[in-house]
């Protein structure tokens, strides 16, 4: 087995038709109800950690000029190629050391994005810098997985699933102490030279409401809603996104 490779760098080519193509559609079905309720403005936006692109060709398509930010260098060749001939600029950027070429009228970051951020800390870290490059008055809009959904991972099963050529092995773990998911993914592709064999992990620490409402105090907002995302209902302890 291949050592690991770092998160989203070869599974950034699939991610869409692993998860991001489903994620999307959700976030876009809760974005307008947000944009018609709040009349979210759309001059200049930025999307952070912006993965391949998605959110950044429905905002430019929309009108927007757009900021697209990530760390990956694999994701933003998805997104450069997803983008193309659209008022998109992409940036590669750590979200914790957000500095855009000029603040936005409104910001996302999307699926669970915030939650690679493990330590104490790093939540008012990213959010204080999404304030800093945002202008007077604007939004930021984004989703984190809550210690309920990532605790739905503690029983360290094994799902195996195929995906084309590929042979795809999935195992998840949670951690009571620290409140961080791990996802391992083990990944074989047939190919005409044999197989190639490559392993992704992912962390993720879960945030709940309290977390994040004094997270967003501190880093300056002046107001901050939480909804549930599943159809934007009021959060519970049953909230996954």
């Amino acid at each position: 087995m291949k050592d690991e490779c770092p998160a989203y760098s070869r599974t950034a080519a699939i991610y869409d038709e692993l998860v991001g193509e489903g994620l999307f559609e959700a976030w876009k079905e809760n974005f307008q109800r947000l944009q018609a309720a709040f009349r979210l403005p759309l001059e200049v936006c930025a999307d952070v950690a912006c993965g391949t692109g998605m959110a950044a060709r429905f905002l430019a398509e929309c009108g927007a000029r757009v900021y697209a930010v990530d760390i990956s260098r694999q994701m933003l060749e998805e997104a450069e190629r997803r983008t193309r001939g659209l008022k998109v600029e992409l940036l590669r950027q750590d979200l914790r050391q957000l500095a855009l070429p000029e603040r936005v009228d409104l910001l996302t970051c999307n699926a669970d994005s915030l939650n690679y951020l493990l330590e104490e800390g790093e939540l008012l870290l990213a959010l204080a810098r999404f304030r800093e490059n945002m202008r007077p008055g604007g939004y930021a809009v984004f989703d984190v997985n809550t210690p309920y959904q990532l605790m739905g991972q503690e029983d360290g099963a094994t799902w195996e699933m195929r995906l084309g050529d590929m042979r795809m092995y999935w195992r998840s773990r949670y951690d009571l102490g620290s409140g961080i998911a791990t996802l391992e993914m083990r990944h074989v592709e047939e190919g005409p030279d044999g197989e190639l064999c490559y392993r992704e992990v992912h962390r993720e620490k879960g945030y709940g409401k309290e977390d994040v409402e004094s997270a967003l105090r501190e880093a300056g907002f002046s107001n901050a809603w939480c909804w549930d995302a599943a159809g934007l209902a009021p959060v519970s302890d049953k909230t996954r996104r």
